[in-house]
């Protein structure tokens, strides 16, 4: 499962403690200032929409809409904090990882990395599920490679089509075929975008596939 909650309320509690953690900790785990800085303003510019949503008096159409697209940005930014400058970072500790309600790799042992990219069949089984059925390329039967532990998806629910892998905000984790993911009513009708590429014991990640979509059913 992604380790950025969907829920308003769980996400809310998560990015605070992010961004905490972070502030708390930018200089034993040297993250540049200008970063911690810019997770700082998105983060207060998300909670003021926030805020500003949950008041009767100022919750409109509009505010919710700004809200919305100001988690999207600080999701964006704190998961590119996370990858790139706190997972695999040799100041973070198991410790700082877990209170930040982040699950430590685990690398039981040596795998390759993948040379493969994983060949994707989209079903839209039941309302509001989209299944993800995934092989290794030219194979015939369903599975990962040898020496593969799972699969990595990324994906976005948009209007229009991503330009860019970064423009996949949410992120999913699986070792079992295949992948299911549910969604809420009101995303029923709603385009969604996938990009996938396989992952091996060892975090070591393979190319990403084409970004495909399916309809919310």
């Amino acid at each position: 499962m992604d380790y950025i909650p969907m829920t308003l309320a769980d996400f809310l509690l998560f990015i605070d403690d992010l961004v905490a953690a972070v502030v708390a900790n930018k200089t034993r785990w040297d993250i540049p200032d200008d970063e911690v800085s810019a997770l700082q303003t998105a983060h207060a510019a998300f909670k003021a929409l926030f805020a500003q949503s949950e008041d009767p008096s100022t919750r409109t159409s509009v505010v919710i809409a700004q809200r919305n697209d100001a988690r999207a940005a600080l999701t964006k930014m704190a998961r590119q904090m996370v990858e790139f400058r706190i997972r695999r970072n040799p100041a973070v500790t198991t410790a700082d990882l877990i209170a930040m309600y982040l699950k430590p790799y685990n690398t039981p042992s040596p795998s390759p990395t993948p040379t493969t990219i994983p060949e994707i069949e989209i079903e839209t089984p039941h309302p509001r599920v989209v299944r993800i059925k995934f092989r290794e390329g030219g194979a015939r039967r369903r599975g990962k490679p040898l020496g593969i532990y799972g699969l990595e998806c990324l994906w976005v629910i948009s209007e229009s089509p991503p330009t860019h892998i970064s423009d996949l905000i949410h992120s999913t984790f699986t070792t079992r075929n295949p992948l299911e993911i549910s969604f809420d009513e009101d995303k029923r009708g709603k385009r969604i975008y996938f990009a996938a590429r396989w992952e091996s014991g060892t975090v070591k990640k393979g190319l990403w596939s084409d970004i495909f979509s399916a309809i919310i059913p």
